[in-house]
């Protein structure tokens, strides 16, 4: 299939275009290479976009992230780009097409029933009308499946499902569908080899109020499960169906005569993480620091001739030797000069950029481990930085301190604590185009709801105790250099009031080479001073005498 094809077929149709949403019947979850048809249609390699077809040009809409990504790998004589920081799909759509009686396909397998009930609304002139043979684009390459431990998890699949019921029983529902494969990995504790980052099974689950259920999935080795056409001869019998419309693609609604459309309890559940899972995460960032700290003092004697997939893989060789480790947490990011200043920067496989003598190296990684995933971003100077590399740098440190020594009232939006990082910068007439944090799953998604930080997070649920989230504001300057900065904090309560604040939970060095302590304030330098005095004491009994002295030094106070 290509572009060409399908505006050819639009005219032979008499069709204003064609939708295709980035994923597939997991709404917003991560998908195999050969699942992702924008990728196969534009050469788009992000990790999200949407993709506009009418019968005589192409748009792509990207984010922020992927606005300079997006220039490089498209074809722009072919497909114009439409940046979603400046105007969302529908108020697009709205602007071409509100005037007209358009008509509008698209795959009702990976349009979530909310999107699509939110574009009816905004256009109500426009028809959309799903496809006649819509595929759920799902791979169908053999899954196999294991249990989560309840050593890991601290609860076990019964007691989770018990806890689940109850809250059908008190919204007066007969069943609750659930969609989002994160949630049903979670309630089952059942991971799988489906994707190469994320370890979840990628099913549905259909769960009674009696605590009995059903498992819907696609070429695994459960034995019990059921083929998601299933869906269209089960849901009929429930007269008392709730599903989440934010994760529910549009076709289910077709499957039964009503459906309620009810908040994910379980994405709530898995969001507040219970005591054994903290406990477990807190253990496996101090193991991810210590990889970390082993291959930072190695790439100080060895960045000379490496390429940026040369220090990936050395990373992940270090990863791999602690305990519990199962993959990376997605596919690692290591740009070099101005390869930094794209945001999900990914090297070239075939032909690596060398790292860049005066520049930074923008280091985006992250491991999953049984008990634990993690991410964190650091910016290291490669050779001598320039005084603006440093003081860019600074800022974007001075954001995170912002954020990351907050303490806020329960039921405080993410954009609110968003706007709270972006200070120090906007003070400066600068900004990032991408989000301040995101939710962190535990050994499943890196990227988790049903909270955000963002400037876009107005109606996601507000941080909780229990969560845990990035904190990562940054810098990026086109054709010259990107900087970031990214820990992972859990949220907790103050004391013993309502309040919350941040726990840090990574604990690796900033490199004090690009840090101007003078454009420092004197509590942002005593967080600062204090942050390394805990990573040298959390790691320091793991390295060897040549990895403690460098860390000593990487550490000390300024």
């Amino acid at each position: 299939m290509d572009i060409k094809t399908i505006q050819k077929n639009l005219k032979t149709q008499k069709l204003s275009g064609r939708l295709f949403m980035f994923g597939n019947l997991f709404i917003d979850e991560d998908i195999l290479p050969e699942e992702n048809q924008i990728r196969e249609l534009t050469g788009f390699t992000g990790s999200y976009a949407l993709l506009f077809i009418t019968p005589s040009k192409a748009y792509l809409f990207v984010d922020g992230r992927y606005e300079l990504q997006a220039k490089k790998e498209i074809n722009t004589r072919r497909i114009d780009i439409v940046k979603l920081s400046e105007i969302s799909l529908s108020a697009w759509l709205k602007a071409n097409f509100a005037k007209s009686a358009a008509t509008i396909a698209y795959n009702p397998w990976n349009i979530s029933q909310n999107t699509l009930a939110g574009l009816q609304a905004t256009l109500p002139k426009v028809n959309f009308i799903p496809e006649e043979k819509p595929e759920m684009q799902l791979s169908a390459k053999p899954v196999k499946t294991f249990t989560h431990q309840k050593k890991f998890t601290g609860k076990t699949s019964k007691e989770k499902l018990t806890e689940v019921a109850a809250h059908l029983k008190k919204c007066g529902l007969d069943a609750f569908l659930v969609t989002s494969a994160a949630a049903a990995s979670w309630l089952l504790n059942l991971r799988s080899n489906a994707l190469p980052y994320s370890p979840v099974l990628r099913a549905y689950v259909l769960v009674e109020k009696s605590g009995s259920y059903k498992i819907f999935a696609e070429h695994t080795d459960i034995p019990t499960a059921l083929p998601f056409a299933k869906l269209a001869e089960i849901l009929p019998h429930y007269a008392k169906l709730g599903a989440d419309f934010s994760t529910m693609p549009a076709i289910i609604s077709a499957f039964a005569e009503k459906i309620n459309n009810t908040p994910d309890i379980i994405s709530c559940l898995k969001a507040a993480k219970n005591a054994t899972e903290l406990k477990g995460i807190r253990n496996a960032h101090l193991r991810d620091g210590v990889a970390l700290a082993k291959f930072l003092y190695w790439l100080s004697k060895n960045h000379k001739g490496k390429t940026e997939t040369d220090i990936t893989d050395k990373l992940l060789d270090f990863r791999k030797k602690e305990l519990n480790f199962y993959s990376e947490s997605f596919a690692p990011i290591a740009g070099s000069g101005t390869n930094a200043a794209v945001v999900h920067y990914h090297a070239d496989e075939k032909k690596p950029a060398t790292l860049k003598k005066n520049s930074v190296l923008l280091l985006d990684t992250g491991g999953q481990y049984y008990d634990g995933t993690t991410d964190i971003t650091r910016t290291i100077a490669i050779g001598t930085p320039t005084p603006e590399m440093i003081e860019k740098n600074t800022l974007v440190l001075k954001a995170h301190i912002a954020l990351a020594t907050a303490v806020f009232p329960p039921r405080t939006s993410g954009n609110e604590l968003d706007l709270i990082a972006r200070q120090p910068l906007l003070k400066q007439g600068l900004d990032y185009g991408h989000g301040t944090g995101h939710g962190v799953g535990f050994f499943s998604d890196v990227h988790e709801g049903p909270a955000r930080i963002s400037i876009n997070a107005k109606n996601s649920a507000p941080l909780a105790a229990g969560m845990v989230t990035s904190i990562e504001p940054g810098y990026y300057k086109e054709n010259a250099f990107g900087i970031r900065i990214e820990n992972l904090y859990a949220v907790k309560p103050l004391k013993s009031t309502e309040l919350l604040h941040f726990e840090v939970l990574t604990p690796v060095p900033l490199d004090k080479r690009l840090i101007d302590k003078y454009l420092l304030t004197a509590d942002e330098l005593n967080w600062l001073n204090r942050y390394h005095r805990q990573v040298f004491l959390s790691l320091k009994k793991y390295l060897t005498r040549q990895e403690l002295e460098w860390l000593r030094e990487a550490c000390a106070p300024l």
